[in-house]
C-alpha cells in the first residue's frame, strides 16, 4: 500500500502508453462518457456579433442549433422535444463567430430540461470519426489501431484526440500494437522539426516498440547533435523519450552513450563538462522508464547510471529516491560522505539520504543515521516525520471507498484506515518527493449537498480523520519546501545555475 504510493510519487508515469507525453485536454471518448446526451447539431443562428466583441457588455453570448443526429442519449433527446419534426432548438453559450450551417458536437445532461455543453465545431470528417467512437473497444491495440490512423491528420482536432487517446491508454496497449506500426513513417515524424513536442515523445516511444537498429544509429545522431542542423533544433525536444528509444533499440550499450553525453560531469580527460540540468534532467526521466517499463535494459545496468549522479552533489537528490526504490544499498558510504560534505547550494540532499539510509536493512545504514543525526538534527527529523505523515495518508483509504483488490466492498466499514504492514513501514521512508513531469490531480473526497453535516466531531467517519492527517501532511511538505528557500536561499540559485 504504502509501496504503491511511494512507486507512483517517484515514477508517476508507468501506466500510460506515452510515459512521457500528458493529455492535452479529455479525448473526446472520455467526454462523451461523462455526458448522459451527446448529439452532432447545427448552427442556424449565431450570437449577435456585437456580443462577441472584447469589450462586449452583459450576458454571454447564446447560439441556437437544430440536432443533425444523436450519438448517445438519442431517448433523452426526444424526450427533450430536440428530434423529429417539430423539434425545438437547443440554445447554449457560444464564444466564437461561425457561418450558418457549420456542424457542432454538443453534450448534455441533467435530463428531462438538457443543460448543454459549449460547442465544439466539427468538420463532416470529424462527425465520422466521432460516430466510428462507440463501437471501440473499451481498451487494447485494436483501439489505437483506430486512432494511429488520425496521428498527425490534416484536422487538427483528429489530431490532437489521437494523440490524447495514446497518452492515456496502457503501455501494454502501444506494444500490442507492434506489428501495425509503420516505423519509417515514426522516424519521419521524429526529424520533423515542425512536430509538437509532446508528439514527438509518443513517436519515439512508439518507435521504441517497433523500430531496428538502424533506426537506434538515426535517434542516436539527434542525440549527440551530429543531424542535427541549426533550423532543425526542435528535433531534440522530447528528449526523454528520444534516449528511451535510443536505448531500447540499441540495448543496454546504448546507455554507454546516455552516461557519456547526459550525465557524466567530466570528460575524457577528467576536465569539467557542462551539461544543461533539462538534458540531465530528461536522462534521469528516461532510466525511470527503462528500470520500470523496459525488459530490454538489466535493472542492474540502469541503476549503474544513475549512481553516475551522485558525482555532482547539486543532482544527487535526482536519483537517490530511486536507488532506494531498486533497493541498491551500494552507496551507503557515498551517501554519507554526500550528507556530511553538504553546502548551502545542496543541502536538500540531507532528507533524501536519511530516507534511503532508514529503507535500507543493512546494519551500517542504522549506524550511520545515528552519527549523522548529531550532525543535523533537523534534517533527520523532518525525513522521519515527512515519511511517517506518508504512511498515513497511504494507509487510509477514502470514505466509501472500496479497493481493486475489494471489489466486493469488504473493506473496513467508514472507511477507517487499514494499517501499514511491517514491510509498507519500512518503506515508507524510502522514496523523497521526486520532481515528476506530472499534472496535478483533486484526490479529495466528493462532498453530496444534500447530506447533512456532521452534528459533533464524533459524528465524523472514521475515514475523514485520516484524510485530516494526509491534508495536514501536505502543510508540512509546504513549510519544508519555504523553509529550504529561506534558511539556505543560496540553494535555489545553485540549482538554477545548473
Amino acid at each position: 500500500m504504502v509501496a504503491v504510493a511511494l512507486a507512483a510519487a517517484a515514477v508517476g508515469f508507468v501506466a500510460r502508453a506515452c510515459p512521457f507525453c500528458s493529455a492535452v485536454s479529455l479525448t473526446f471518448a472520455q467526454e462523451i462518457a461523462q455526458s448522459q446526451a451527446a448529439v452532432i447539431a447545427k448552427l442556424v443562428e449565431p450570437p449577435p456579433a456585437a456580443s462577441l466583441g472584447p469589450r462586449a457588455d452583459g450576458p454571454l453570448p447564446k447560439a441556437k442549433f437544430v440536432v443533425v443526429e444523436p450519438l448517445k442519449g438519442a431517448d433523452l433527446v426526444a424526450e427533450a422535444g430536440l428530434s423529429g419534426a417539430d423539434a425545438k432548438q437547443i440554445e447554449t453559450i457560444m464564444l466564437e463567430e461561425k457561418p450558418v450551417g457549420s456542424l457542432f458536437l454538443l453534450m448534455g445532461i441533467e435530463p428531462p430540461n438538457l443543460v448543454w455543453s459549449s460547442p465544439i465545431a466539427v468538420s463532416d470528417r470529424a462527425v465520422t470519426y466521432l460516430k466510428q467512437l462507440a463501437d471501440l473497444p473499451e481498451k487494447g491495440a485494436d483501439r489505437l489501431a483506430f486512432f494511429q490512423q488520425h496521428l498527425e491528420d490534416a484536422d487538427e482536432t483528429l489530431a490532437r484526440d489521437a494523440y490524447d487517446e495514446f497518452a492515456v491508454a496502457p503501455y501494454a496497449d502501444v506494444r500490442g500494437l507492434k506489428e501495425r506500426m509503420n516505423p519509417a513513417q515514426l522516424l519521419a515524424w521524429i526529424e520533423n522539426p515542425k512536430v509538437q513536442a509532446n508528439r514527438r515523445r509518443l513517436y519515439a516511444t512508439m518507435l521504441g516498440v517497433c523500430g531496428s537498429p538502424a533506426d537506434a544509429e538515426r535517434i542516436g545522431k539527434i542525440l549527440d547533435g551530429t543531424a542535427v542542423t541549426e533550423d532543425q533544433a526542435e528535433i531534440r525536444s522530447g528528449l526523454d523519450a528520444l534516449i528511451a528509444c535510443y536505448v531500447t533499440l540499441r540495448g543496454p550499450e546504448g546507455l554507454d552513450l546516455v552516461d557519456r553525453l547526459f550525465l557524466d560531469r567530466t570528460d575524457d580527460e577528467g576536465k569539467a563538462r557542462d551539461v544543461p540540468f533539462a538534458e540531465t534532467y530528461a536522462a534521469v526521466m528516461a532510466l525511470r522508464f527503462l528500470g520500470e517499463e523496459s525488459d530490454i535494459v538489466p535493472r542492474p545496468r540502469v541503476l549503474q547510471s544513475l549512481r553516475v549522479l551522485l558525482d555532482e552533489p547539486k543532482l544527487a537528490d535526482l536519483v537517490i529516491a530511486d536507488l532506494a526504490r531498486w533497493q541498491d544499498w551500494s552507496v551507503i558510504e557515498k551517501l554519507v560522505t554526500l550528507f556530511k560534505t553538504a553546502q548551502a547550494d545542496n543541502i536538500f540532499v540531507r532528507e533524501p539520504v536519511v530516507n534511503y539510509l532508514k529503507a535500507c536493512p543493512l546494519p551500517e545504514a542504522a549506524a550511520a543515521v545515528v552519527e549523522l543525526e548529531k550532525i543535523d538534527p533537523e534534517a533527520v527529523r523532518r525525513a522521519a516525520t515527512l515519511a511517517g505523515l506518508a504512511a498515513v495518508a497511504a494507509a487510509a483509504p477514502k470514505p466509501g471507498d472500496t479497493s481493486d483488490d475489494d471489489p466486493g466492498g469488504t473493506a473496513p466499514a467508514g472507511g477507517a484506515a487499514v494499517a501499514p504492514s511491517a514491510d509498507d513501514t519500512a518503506l515508507a521512508a524510502t522514496i523523497a518527493p521526486v520532481i515528476a513531469d506530472e499534472d496535478a490531480t483533486d484526490a479529495l473526497p466528493g462532498v453530496d449537498p444534500a447530506a447533512p453535516p456532521p452534528t459533533s466531531p464524533a459524528a465524523a467517519p472514521a475515514g475523514w480523520q485520516a484524510w485530516k492527517w494526509a491534508l495536514w501532511a501536505a502543510v508540512v511538505l509546504l513549510i519544508a519546501g519555504v523553509s529550504r528557500t529561506v534558511l539556505k536561499p543560496a540553494a535555489s540559485s545553485g540549482r538554477a545555475a545548473r
